[in-house]
């Protein structure tokens, strides 16, 4: 029989050029254009979209509480009254883990050592997964003279769980322009929706639930951010009356600052200031594109942009002002 000839095409193997590896490549980064920008945007969605929901909870959490206890918990514990040092996180934190709230120890400071294990564990309800990952925040305290741990020489230090949220501690308007209608300029009365050691009934809310502001999104703490850009690697609040932990002092006074600058609280109360995402320390501030999530009393959330102006602002922070907000100006 005769053997046929192979054809010397079938028996060689062709390897890559480098022109076939160049346009393999520049094939993989064209395609990488076009699909990381899309999972970036549905990365940030996602997280926005965690974020409304973490609020949801707290705003859900708040209503529970009101519900046993005849009004919203206390800003902050400590602070008027022979209470230990805590704030609102705590005080709901039964209901959003009861797990953990079964754990803490309401009657010593959230600082106190016992209270320590449950303190310093990250709760996903209270942290934005779109804050930055790289932060620490240390706290440095003393027994306070309402806590029931009988040492008052006792000082304590450890790395709590982080918090990203936070309510009014009072308002900071500008001294001119919109802001030289409130009652006292610069720092407002307070007039937010909650106090210090006490509850606040519903009855105190008289300009309506969804109108007043309970909780706002505060991202990036302890670290100072102005304006997209991390100013410092550490805030001086690591005392007693720490922000940015859940279980410590969960208010601070909000406010407007200087549109250019980000840095003058206040503002100059014209349409020039900003109000969002301009300074974490006495602002709304979240790290999303477009804005910042905002709690109110009723328990819907909201997400402002930085065409949010400085009266509405005030006059959402405030509870019983009497005036008017237009749904469309926030």
């Amino acid at each position: 029989m005769k053997r046929l000839k192979s054809n010397s095409i079938f028996q060689r193997r062709r390897g890559m050029t480098l022109v076939d590896l160049l346009t393999v490549s520049v094939g993989l980064l064209l395609i990488a254009a076009v699909l990381l920008p899309a999972v970036s945007q549905a990365t940030a969605s996602s997280e926005r979209q965690t974020c409304t929901e973490n609020l949801r909870k707290l705003g859900t959490a708040f209503h529970d509480f009101a519900e046993t206890r005849q009004g919203f918990p206390p800003r902050r514990t400590g602070i008027g009254a022979k209470l230990p040092y805590g704030g609102w996180g705590a005080q709901i934190l039964p209901l959003v883990r009861p797990d953990l709230g079964d754990q803490f120890d309401s009657g010593l400071d959230y600082y106190d050592e016992a209270n320590q294990a449950v303190a310093s564990k990250s709760i996903d309800v209270f942290v934005c997964p779109s804050s930055p990952k790289d932060r620490t925040l240390t706290v440095t305290a003393s027994t306070s003279p309402g806590s029931r741990n009988p040492d008052k020489s006792l000082v304590f230090s450890f790395k709590p769980g982080l918090n990203d949220y936070i309510a009014a501690n009072g308002l900071w308007m500008p001294d001119s322009g919109y802001g030289v209608n409130w009652s006292s300029g610069g720092r407002g009365s307070q007039h937010q929706a909650m106090t210090d050691s006490v509850t606040t009934p519903f009855h105190k809310i008289t300009d309506g639930l969804a109108n007043t502001i309970l909780v706002v999104e505060k991202g990036g703490l302890p670290d100072e951010w102005i304006k997209g850009k991390r100013l410092n690697e550490s805030s001086p609040i690591g005392g007693e009356n720490s922000r940015g932990t859940w279980a410590g002092f969960g208010s601070i006074v909000i406010g407007v600052f200087d549109g250019e600058t980000g840095k003058s609280r206040g503002g100059k109360g014209d349409s020039s200031d900003c109000t969002v995402n301009c300074n974490n320390f006495h602002g709304i501030y979240g790290f999303h594109n477009e804005g910042a999530n905002i709690l109110l009393c009723d328990g819907s959330v909201r997400f402002v942009t930085p065409e949010l102006d400085g009266l509405t602002l005030g006059r959402l922070i405030t509870c019983d002002d009497g005036q008017p907000i237009d749904p469309r100006a926030f």
